[in-house]
């Protein structure tokens, strides 16, 4: 069967441009993106819309978009600050295309991704600036480098000259919906979980959907903050390679009326302190960092909270629970799915919902599902299988990667996510685990998260990440890598296995073993790259191939 929203939206046919600043509710003066080691080096939106032009100007006088709109790339590497946004919205008025490399990439990892996209810009930060030459050397490509500086909200060439020009470019307004569907906005380069890059085209019609689909929410909790006389403030966390650092810190926060406190990395004891400094007030962050706050902080810590979000992994109910009863009085946590294929969210809970069942929501507007089975066939309510979407949010095709995209749908147009999930008769989705991530123990099937969610609620565990060790029998035998909790009491062994073991079926136990690590690798969307655990199970045991003898 077909799941349809119980929402609609109107979606307007207009570029991403004269979307965000014609819908913002910010006045000039009012700071939108603000450092929090230096509250006075900020981005007003007055600056924001003059350096959109006159940065646009100065990348069309290095020949971006000369030829066209969404011909040229322009890569940014570099951590997050106050000038992140407005030089992403530079490229697009010059009608280039914004692509992201993560600040952690090497310069090996960086050569690779110029070679792949030929980009006709690189920018990065004084931090980055010699990975990033390297890079270009490597590549062995002729691209242009510049040199974002915040604290002087400019942006120079190798030389120390400003790009930013005196005169101001008008970027081309686009209302034709089919050259909106087909004008590439963004490139987002995501590996997922697995380390393999592919690069997501994002159109101006896919991220104007999106913004809406978002808002339709959203907008309920920012405009009560603005008739009560202030601003939701946000903690900018999420690194600006990924899709909540380019859509919810850079442009929802513009089109909804939410400050941005740029963190140039994620520092726990940074961002709790910052919290309560500033009060900021809404959170989107994710079920890792949510399980520090239960474990280490306390209700005065997160007392200023207005609006609380988790996303981009799959939240443990008694987590989500423990959250619930962490915040102030009328605030819960919610939890939204998504992925960058599809922008940002696709599913979230409604604005009256407090949802104590362990949801991801409900799909947002404008979008329809699928449940499908292995064999294709499409199931009906709680029934398990890949969840499917269509909807005007979703790409259509990963950059330079035809196999890929063919592979992203079924044969009758539906994207796959990729992720296991059911949908109860009340339109609530439950993600249930990953396709590819699911453990074989004997005739079972065990979901490395579902694992995780129980192990998370032990007192004294941090962060917890599960992988299977092949046994050469067919087997994956579960076993849980394991970050202490700085506070005491410490956990061993002995007290993880005594707390699974009654919780979980026998199949789920963890035969592999248990492993205490310092830190569980994750991704810049803080989603566990399970490739390194793999790696991790093969350097202590070996590589081992699973199969059993055929007669």
């Amino acid at each position: 069967m077909i799941f349809n929203s119980e929402y609609h939206v109107d979606i307007p046919d207009v570029d991403l441009l004269t979307f965000l600043f014609s819908r913002t509710p910010f006045k000039d003066n009012d700071p939108i993106w603000i450092n929090p080691a230096n509250p006075e080096n900020h981005v007003t939106l007055g600056k924001a819309r003059d350096l959109t032009q006159r940065i646009g100007q100065g990348y069309r006088d290095l020949g971006v978009g000369a030829n066209g709109a969404s011909k040229d790339i322009v890569v940014t590497y570099l951590e997050n600050q106050v000038m992140v946004a407005p030089n992403n919205l530079g490229v697009l008025c010059a009608g280039g295309v914004h692509a992201t490399c993560s600040v952690t990439a090497t310069a090996f990892e960086l050569a690779r991704q110029i070679r792949s996209s030929s980009p006709k810009i690189l920018i990065c930060s004084p931090q980055t600036r010699q990975s990033a030459e390297d890079a270009i050397k490597q590549s062995e490509m002729d691209v242009r480098l510049v040199v974002m500086i915040s604290e002087k909200l400019d942006i120079v060439d190798a030389q120390g000259k400003t790009i930013i020009s005196e005169r101001k470019l008008e970027w081309q307004r686009i209302t034709d919906p089919a050259v909106l569907q087909r004008t590439t906005a963004t490139l987002v380069y995501s590996s997922g979980t697995t380390g393999v890059p592919k690069g997501v085209v994002t159109t101006h019609a896919n991220i104007v959907a999106n913004l809406c689909q978002m808002a339709f929410f959203f907008d309920h909790f920012a405009r009560k903050a603005i008739r009560e006389g202030v601003y939701l403030r946000m903690p900018g966390v999420m690194q600006n390679a990924v899709a909540v650092g380019i859509y919810v810190q850079n442009m929802m926060a513009l089109q909804c009326g939410m400050q941005v406190y740029t963190f140039a990395k994620y520092d726990f004891p940074l961002l709790m302190a910052s919290i309560k400094k500033f009060q900021l007030s809404a959170c989107f962050i994710v079920p890792a960092i949510w399980n520090r706050i239960v474990q280490e902080c306390t209700k005065e810590d997160v007392s200023s909270l207005r609006f609380a979000m988790s996303g981009a992994s799959p939240l443990p109910l008694p987590l989500q629970l423990k959250v619930h009863d962490m915040l102030p009085d009328g605030v819960v946590l919610r939890v939204n799915w998504g992925m960058t294929e599809t922008v940002t969210a696709a599913s979230q809970p409604n604005v009256e919902e407090i949802d104590r069942e362990g949801s991801s929501g409900r799909l947002l507007p404008n979008i329809q599902a699928v449940i499908i089975s292995p064999d294709g066939k499409k199931l009906g309510y709680n029934e398990p299988g890949e969840l499917c979407l269509r909807g005007p949010n979703i790409i259509k095709e990963y950059f330079n990667n035809p196999e890929a995209s063919l592979a992203a749908y079924t044969t009758d147009g539906w994207f796959r996510s990729g992720d296991i999930a059911t949908i109860d008769k009340n339109g609530k989705i439950y993600i249930v685990g990953r396709s590819k991530e699911l453990l074989k123990y004997k005739s079972f099937q065990v979901s490395p998260i579902e694992v995780e969610a129980v192990l998370g609620q032990i007192p004294g565990v941090a962060d917890v990440g599960v992988i299977g060790v092949p046994d050469g029998q067919g087997n994956d035998l579960p076993r849980a890598y394991i970050v202490r909790s700085s506070k005491p009491p410490q956990v061993e062994e002995k007290d993880i296995h005594d707390f699974l073991n009654p919780r979980v079926s026998h199949y789920k136990r963890l035969r592999g073993g248990v492993r205490f690590v310092n830190e569980i690798p994750r991704n810049l969307n803080q989603k566990i790259m399970r490739n390194v655990l793999k790696e991790w199970v093969e350097k202590e045991e070996g590589r081992k191939d699973n199969f059993r003898a055929r007669l």
